[in-house]
């Protein structure tokens, strides 16, 4: 089946489409939900994240302009003013005149009681946010209801909305094309427990599930945009099991968890990867943590812990952590926590989907820089007459350079057959591995390891072959 099919079948992000569409469907909603909340960072938050949808958010926010709260009217009619689309003209056209007040509660100086933000519930926000968002969508104001539908009964039929680019100003490096036709996983840790009291959230009480996703979903557009083949474990606020995350991994050739800490220390901001157990355990994971980690801390400008950003999972669990655990043994994985959520300050710039997407773009800039440096590999050019020859690949032939010989370590060449270390032959001149061996017919399967110049690991991909008599 040719690509072009399969992604259509399935889109590009691993799902059935209409999956997809379901998921999206149910965030959206989700959102939208909180346009009515009388906590000003929720409903405030939901107007600056919902634009993120674009077109597909206009149905629900066309129904919340319909719906009975008055906070749920104003804030969809703002939100509805940064994606401008025909089809909220009309019907906010119909809430000129609509008298709904915005009513928020906040906490008083010692936090024992809640009451109004202000001395009565704003009058006439609905009106007015009808009004901006009109004047945003159409470019012309309108006092009353009734000069709105005469100037859209004359226009109406020929007027058309000027699409708006979304702004992002982070550059994309040139290197990131060689990104283009790499499968990667991406894991919005947590998820489905936003509904529990307290459950890790910030002093503002921002929910680090929420923004884990936030950060995942920038950082998919970011690659997708590039030619990556990107999946999810999830796209909304659901509970997905340790091992269900690890088995979306399998097929793909890398995996990274994006998680947010916490610590007692309440000034502690320094991000760090995290790898499973030892650094031999899988080689190609510590550098990918090692990159991603690295250009995190430049893109937050937040200084590593004393004693560097990656770290052992054992120093948590001590059989590490349950998903890069489960892992299938030929997908390397890390765990990022991109900041701390227990912070204060940090907290509240999490609250800030600008913010979500700087921590997406140093984990772009990351993965970009780790396959820049190359991925070797080995190819299996033969396995007959008693020897296995491999072809090495130092994962820079795309470089069109001319410098030869290949730029593999020779002393860390190492090839595993069937789980036993074997000896080896390297000939550097023609970049080929030769095994001789006893092996009794059938199927079998080698590891080889190779090490590039600039440090990157080959994946730990199985090479399977056949012996015969």
């Amino acid at each position: 089946m040719r690509l072009s099919l399969i992604l259509t079948l399935f889109g590009c992000h691993g799902a059935p489409i209409s999956q997809q569409d379901s998921e999206r469907e149910a965030e959206i909603r989700r959102y939208v939900k909180r346009l009515e909340s009388k906590n000003a960072s929720v409903c405030l938050d939901a107007v600056d994240y919902l634009p993120y949808f674009g077109s597909a958010a206009i149905p629900a926010l066309l129904d919340a302009l319909r719906g009975s709260s008055g906070n749920g009217r104003a804030l969809a009619a703002a939100t509805l003013a940064r994606i401008p689309d025909r089809r909220s003209v009309r019907p906010l056209m119909d809430l000129l005149e609509d008298p709904g007040t915005l009513d928020l509660n906040v906490l008083s100086d010692d936090g024992e009681r809640l009451h109004g933000a202000y001395d009565n519930p704003l009058p006439g926000f609905v009106r007015d946010q009808a009004r901006f968002a009109l004047r945003s969508i159409t470019g012309r104001s309108f006092a009353k209801k009734e000069e709105a539908l005469q100037w859209w009964s004359q226009n109406g039929i020929s007027f058309e909305v000027t699409p708006r680019p979304a702004p992002d100003s982070h550059p994309i490096p040139e290197r990131a094309k060689y990104l283009r036709g790499w499968k990667i996983c991406l894991d919005p840790g947590h998820g489905g427990d936003t509904h529990k009291r307290g459950f890790k959230r910030g002093p503002t009480y921002a929910s680090e599930a929420e923004i884990n996703l936030r950060v995942a979903r920038f950082l998919r557009d970011y690659l997708s945009a590039q030619g990556a083949l990107v999946t999810l474990t999830r796209d909304s606020d659901r509970d997905v099991t340790l091992e269900a995350r690890a088995k979306a991994a399998a097929g793909h050739d890398f995996f990274l968890s994006i998680h947010h800490n916490w610590s007692p220390n309440l000034e502690a901001t320094a991000p760090s990867a995290w790898y499973h157990l030892v650094p031999d355990h899988q080689p190609a994971a510590m550098d990918l943590a090692r990159n991603v980690e690295r250009e995190l801390v430049r893109a937050l400008a937040q200084p590593p812990p004393r004693g560097g950003g990656l770290m052992s999972d054992g120093l948590m669990y001590e059989t590490g952590f349950g998903v890069l655990r489960q892992l299938p043994a030929d997908v390397p994985g890390c765990l990022c926590e991109t900041t701390y959520y227990s912070n204060l300050a940090m907290e509240r710039k999490l609250r800030d989907i600008e913010f979500n997407r700087q921590e997406a773009y140093g984990l772009f800039l990351g993965i970009v820089e780790y396959v820049f440096l190359g991925i070797p590999k080995a190819e299996l050019l033969s396995s007959e007459g008693g020897t296995i020859r491999f072809r090495v690949r130092d994962g820079l032939e795309d470089r069109a350079e001319w410098a030869k010989p290949f730029k593999i370590f020779r002393e860390l060449v190492s090839v595993r057959i069937d789980g036993q270390p074997v000896a080896h032959e390297y000939d550097a001149a023609t970049g080929t591995i030769t095994v001789k061996h006893a092996l009794p017919p059938g199927p079998h399967e080698a590891v080889v390891t190779l090490v590039n110049l600039h440090k990157n690991h080959s994946l730990p991909k199985r090479i399977p072959f056949p012996v015969t008599r």
